[in-house]
């Protein structure tokens, strides 16, 4: 008889995928999330947790504990994730039966086999010691699960990585029995480097201790050490040896040798040949039990109770798995500088629900922010909750001064004020909790943006943010705008579909009028200005600068995205060693300056690399590359002598 309950518990797994897939065709609000239940990331950001004291981004507390839940199963049960969990072993398996069918599945000769297997630790090593160096999961440019789910739409997907695997899955599986399972995946591998954990435990001990007696040794020769045991333990002998506990059992005495079992094994394995089958490939599926026709013959551990322990086993440890999740939380970076142990007086600032601290990467990059300020000290930064926690001396600074300097002010155009009827602003000025990072601000934008007549607002930090919003006060009045703003709901249009968001702000205070602004002052105090100098400015003489200076407007380019993509322009500018400086402000229409030596580099060529078809960028590691010119502005304009501009 088929082992029908494995197949439900494939099919649950595959389908909770498909779900995740196919939620934002009508749920515009969900953003698909592969990895938010991935074992294999939670055991490789542990690594890099234990290398860097950083998790990989986007890995929390849940991914950590299924795959401890995981390694503990594979020790007491067996592998129990590749037989009941595991979307690509589900479909590795139906696609062989393709294979069977048409009669073109081979069986690899043993010589070709074991040595073959050696391939997956070689990638399992890659793969944990490059998260481990990087914190960032080095599976994702290559997972066939992650590029098959993302439809190989996603920017950490390398392509000449992720298309090569997926083919070799499906090919593979076809041709030969379970190939990516057998000779690729790293999660069979570290499955059964912990089959056999006592080398494992040995090789742990003695490396603690050896680095407390001795020396120092990196974790890279302790990762190499157990691997290599794993590889060896796997190529030459293909078999567990004290673990795990439950292991299949077949009764001589009432087997026919019918072989039945053997043709339902999904791995292949010989099991007439055991009386307890420890072949490594065996991941306790128990089909060979299922398909049994001799009552009591194939068993685990020879109990007839337990021929449902494998998949009670499985739900029971995602149960605990997630539940011991949700009880702890761990530190994404927890870094600390500038001489923190000689401190003596170190307070913490606890700052929760910073929506922009979401993953390794922007919590370094708040963390290179903090460290410039005299007095901050350290951070701890907890991603999956959006929490930090800032050490600083309060006699070199106070709680408000970190606040203020977690703090970003921000200005935000909601629409354009080009109303002809219309050339003043009203302003007012109200405080609003809740009201933090530039989530909150975009959000805030979303509320305000229900009425046509509110034109944008900028903030400034104060207990509570004080925000002043620019609108026409012939359309609307502040009791509106406040309850705009008081919402605890709104829904918007996403392309083209109805959107809702649920808002927390909160009014603190009755607001203050503060007078009218022209439409032209209002277009420069909300005009974000961008401004690069370069090519050691600073120590340029004024008098021998020139400045170019033209109209700057992209059409369909959203001003974010303007600055960010000057970014790039300014890097490609700085190959020129004759141009300091590029900014961007506002006067009667967005405009650039580019300051220059004209006994460096000519005018002609300064409008040369302005227009260039390709961008050559130099990053923060030293690594350059060519970008499509993402600017169509011409740099068509006047040139003045750079004393005689006044940019303030």
């Amino acid at each position: 008889m088929k082992n029908k309950l494995r197949v439900l518990f494939q099919l649950i797994f595959l389908g909770m995928v498909v779900y995740v897939a196919v939620r934002p065709l009508f749920d515009p609000n969900y953003v698909s999330d592969f990895e938010q239940y991935c074992p294999f990331g939670g055991i490789a950001s542990f690594g890099s947790k234990l290398n860097q004291g950083t998790m990989s981004c986007n890995m929390s507390e849940v991914q950590l504990f299924l795959g401890i839940g995981l390694l503990l199963g594979v020790i007491l049960i067996g592998k129990l994730f590749c037989s009941y969990v595991c979307p690509l072993g589900a479909i590795t398996e139906w696609l062989g039966k393709i294979g069977d069918k048409l009669k073109i599945r081979l069986k690899i000769p043993e010589f070709i086999d074991r040595p073959f297997r050696i391939m997956k630790y070689i990638l399992l090593f890659i793969t944990l010691w490059l998260t481990m160096t990087t914190s960032e999961l080095f599976c994702k440019q290559y997972d066939p699960y992650f590029a098959l789910a993302n439809l190989f739409d996603n920017k950490d997907i390398v392509l000449s990585l992720a298309i090569p695997a997926v083919i070799i899955l499906i090919l593979g599986t076809i041709f030969t029995r379970l190939f990516w399972c057998k000779y690729l995946c790293p999660l069979s591998a570290i499955s059964n480097v912990f089959l056999n954990l006592v080398p494992v435990v040995i090789i742990i001990v003695v490396y603690i201790l050896f680095n407390w007696l001795i020396m120092s040794v990196s974790l890279f020769w302790l990762l190499v050490a157990i691997l290599f045991v794993g590889m060896i333990t796997e190529v030459f002998f293909k078999r567990s040896f004290t673990f795990p506990f439950a292991k299949v059992t077949r009764n001589d005495e009432t087997c026919t040798y019918c072989k039945l079992c053997e043709k339902a094994c999904p791995q292949g394995i010989k099991i007439t040949e055991y009386e307890d089958v420890r072949h490594t490939d065996c991941n306790l599926c128990t089909d060979c039990i299922n398909v049994c026709p001799i009552k009591n013959t194939l068993e685990i551990n020879k109990k007839s109770w337990t021929k449902y322990l494998a998949p009670v086993a499985t739900v029971i440890l995602i149960v605990l798995s997630l539940g011991f999740a949700s009880k702890f939380e761990f530190t994404t970076i927890s870094e600390r500088w500038n001489d923190f142990d000689k401190v003596q007086t170190i307070e913490v600032y606890e700052q929760t629900n910073l929506k922009t601290v979401k993953c390794y990467g922007s919590a370094m990059s708040l963390k290179n922010h903090l460290s410039t300020f005299k007095g901050i000290y350290g951070l701890d930064a907890y991603a999956s909750s959006h929490t930090v926690k800032i050490y600083y001396d309060p006699n070199e600074i106070s709680e408000n001064q970190v606040i203020e300097i977690l703090f970003t002010p921000l200005k935000i155009e909601i629409s354009k004020a080009t109303d002809l009827a219309i050339d003043s602003l009203a302003m007012f000025e109200i405080g609003i909790d809740n009201l933090f990072d530039a989530i909150d601000h975009e959000n805030l934008k979303l509320a305000l943006q229900q009425n046509i007549n509110i034109y944008g607002f900028d903030t400034y930090y104060g207990e509570p943010v004080i925000a002043t919003i620019f609108y026409n006060p012939e359309k609307i009045n502040p009791d509106e705008i406040k309850s705009l703003i008081n919402a605890d709901e709104i829904t918007f249009k996403q392309n083209g579909v109805d959107v809702d968001l649920e808002l927390n702000f909160k009014i603190n205070g009755e607001g203050v009028n503060k007078g009218f602004i022209s439409i032209r002052d209002y277009n420069i105090r909300l005009f974000n200005i961008f401004d690069r100098p370069f090519n050691k400015y600073p120590e340029q003489d004024i008098e021998n600068l020139s400045v170019l200076i033209y109209p700057f407007v992209e059409p369909g380019l959203d001003e974010e995205t303007i600055n960010r993509n000057l970014i790039f322009l300014m890097s490609h500018l700085s190959n020129n060693k004759g141009i300091f400086r590029i900014t961007r402000r506002y006067q009667e229409q967005p405009t650039i300056f580019v300051f220059f030596n004209p006994e460096l580099t000519t005018f002609e060529q300064v409008q040369k690399d302005l227009t260039n078809p390709k961008l050559t960028v130099t990053y923060r590691d030293g690594t350059k590359e060519e970008i499509d010119n993402p600017f169509t502005s011409q740099p068509v304009g006047e040139v003045k002598p750079a004393k005689d501009v006044n940019l303030e």
